[in-house]
């Protein structure tokens, strides 16, 4: 991840900033929920609410709705400044090389690595980088103010979901390897495109045509393999994560209904506890897509790394 770093660290206060922007509206939407929790348990008792009550419930929502912009559009500009980076700097370094070694380049090679390492690259900055840190801070914070507000609840909702880490792990893995492979045959079919554009002359003096179109159809059928099967694995462990992804919300209802019944627990906080599952438990769940899509990043970086050369920096590392 040597690479990610130098490029965070080019962009490092617009980085910052988008780490802060997740994290205010965090503090907002506890904030909020906070405040909709009161408003419950008077509503429950028959209690009007008073006006400052329902001021202040706005000023939470106005804050919320500004932080929620502010947070995707600083995030957004971030993802897109490191993308461009990231292609800068692959160019900048073959405008680097002498003559004689951009000779000896494989176009094929390189145009695989500009069609699919650095455009799934971008994907994954614009659509996880932030939110990953997002997540994570939702996560903590979520999960430190619920453990306030009810420890016993919280464990008895949560403990189960850690039991499935183990699952979680070995289907991220599962996941991570299926699609390494089908990069792999996709890049090899890349090659074999790239050797049929360049020998096209020889090709067809020595009429070798068939050998070679029919070299590049079992690199296309591999590909073609290693995809379905990709996607295969993915459907079946992500199925079953998302029938487990329901166990938190069972547990929710059930723990902290009984809990309401009993009147040790009030509406307002079986309410939030309700509300914001996602951010504890729903992560958790989330883990194999999260884990799985993060090393494929990892690994179209680490391809990446020697090619690319940042600006104000000497070759790359």
């Amino acid at each position: 991840m040597a690479l990610l770093m130098r490029m965070v660290k080019k962009r490092l206060l617009l980085s910052l900033a988008a780490v802060c922007a997740s994290a205010s509206l965090v503090a907002v939407t506890l904030w909020w929920n906070a405040q909709l929790s009161g408003i419950i348990d008077l509503v429950s008792e028959g209690i009007s609410i008073p006006a400052d009550i329902i001021v202040l419930a706005v000023i939470a929502m106005s804050a919320m709705c500004a932080a929620n912009f502010a947070k995707t559009y600083i995030s957004g500009l971030a993802c897109e400044v490191l993308s461009h980076d990231l292609r800068m700097g692959y160019a900048r370094y073959f405008t680097s090389l002498p003559l004689p070694e951009v000779e000896r380049l494989n176009a094929g090679e390189q145009l695989s690595k500009l069609q699919n390492e650095i455009a799934e690259v971008s994907r994954y900055l614009s659509a996880n980088l932030f939110q990953l840190a997002n997540d994570g801070i939702a996560f903590a914070a979520t999960a430190v103010w619920l453990l306030a507000l009810n420890a016993r609840l919280t464990l008895a909702v949560n403990l189960p979901v850690l039991a499935i880490m183990a699952y979680v792990f070995y289907s991220s893995k599962a996941i991570s390897e299926a699609t390494e492979r089908s990069q792999r045959a996709r890049g090899q079919m890349n090659k074999q495109a790239d050797t049929l554009l360049a020998l096209f002359p020889v090709i067809k003096l020595y009429e070798a045509a068939p050998m070679m179109i029919g070299n590049y159809n079992i690199e296309v059928g591999e590909w073609e393999r290693q995809t379905v099967r990709s996607e295969r694995v993915r459907a079946r462990l992500m199925s079953l994560s998302g029938f487990l992804s329901s166990i938190p919300l069972m547990l929710t209802l059930l723990v902290g209904g009984g809990m309401v019944v009993n009147g040790v627990l009030a509406i307002g906080t079986l309410y939030v506890f309700l509300n914001l599952s996602g951010n504890v438990s729903g992560v958790m769940m989330n883990m194999p897509g999260f884990v799985a899509s993060f090393r494929q990043f990892s690994t179209n970086m680490k391809r990446l790394s020697p090619m690319v050369l940042i600006a104000g920096e000497g070759q790359p590392a």
